[in-house]
């Protein structure tokens, strides 16, 4: 499977660069041993608990939320023992300062139990670390079961897209019936849309779109809407999720499906999945 590069998490922490070599607690202050920096305890710069929550895009996915009250360059260091030895940050900060980081951890496995400490440098030099810390990641919430219809999209066409992010992100991703694969455009926010042609005219009687979703929280699409054979309009419906699939109740007849993005959180929008279903049998 192709990844987004922007899903990615970069950079180096700030322990990897040896400026944080002493933990700080709570409260106090204390100086790396390499350096003589002070390192101040991370609860000074924070503005709310550390949270976890299942990742809003794939079943599996992991989303630890740190926010601080000035922006900073931050870490989230974490692993299975004390020792840790593993290390992201939040996408959105891409090479800045931000205050609210939404921090996707590939790897993290549902119901286990994990060590972190969180790092952070301000513009002025000062840095930052908590006490060590444990989280248990979180379940997440079964699937919905979807329509007993024949989801005609599996054998539609893409004839248009309004953009692809790359080769990896086409179209067609998002009729192929795998959630691993996805179609993204590049930046299309509210602007984004895909044809589908079913070959024939179909009756359908139920829509889904499952929305891809950037772990900052970007790329999600809220609502949308299906043109029907260039004429008819049906929605805006809300977009759906792996766990809740949102599936739209409707009725019509027509060949060519044009969904577009009605309202989203901006950036490379687009769908793990889009189905169209033909009466139950």
């Amino acid at each position: 499977m192709v990844r987004d590069p922007l899903r990615r998490p970069a950079g180096m922490t700030l322990l990897a660069l040896g400026l944080l070599s002493v933990s700080c607690g709570g409260k106090g202050t204390t100086a790396s041993a390499e350096s003589g920096v002070p390192v101040h305890a991370f609860s000074e710069v924070q503005a709310a608990p550390v949270t976890f929550e299942a990742g809003p895009s794939r079943p599996g996915q992991v989303v630890a939320h740190v926010r601080t009250k000035q922006d900073l360059i931050c870490a989230f260091v974490w692993g299975e023992s004390p020792a840790l030895g593993r290390f992201n940050n939040a996408a959105s900060m891409n090479g800045t300062g931000i205050s609210d980081h939404i921090v996707a951890l590939p790897g993290a496995e549902a119901g286990h139990t994990y060590h972190y400490i969180v790092e952070g440098a301000a513009a002025d030099g000062t840095l930052y670390r908590s006490a060590m810390a444990t989280f248990t990641a979180p379940v997440a919430a079964p699937t919905q079961p979807g329509p007993s219809g024949i989801n005609a999209a599996r054998q539609a066409t893409v004839t248009a897209v309004s953009s692809e992010f790359s080769a990896g992100y086409a179209g067609g991703k998002a009729i192929d019936g795998d959630l691993d694969t996805e179609w993204s455009s590049k930046g299309d926010g509210d602007r984004a849309s895909i044809t589908l042609d079913l070959g024939a005219p179909t009756r359908i009687t139920a829509l889904e779109f499952i929305t891809r979703s950037m772990a900052d929280g970007t790329a999600i699409t809220h609502t949308y809407q299906v043109v029907v054979d260039g004429t008819k309009t049906y929605g805006p419906f809300p977009a759906g999720s792996p766990t809740d699939r949102a599936t739209a109740t409707v009725d019509f007849t027509g060949r060519v499906l044009r969904f577009s993005v009605v309202s989203s959180s901006g950036g490379n929008t687009g769908a793990l999945e889009i189905r169209a279903f033909t009466p139950p049998p």
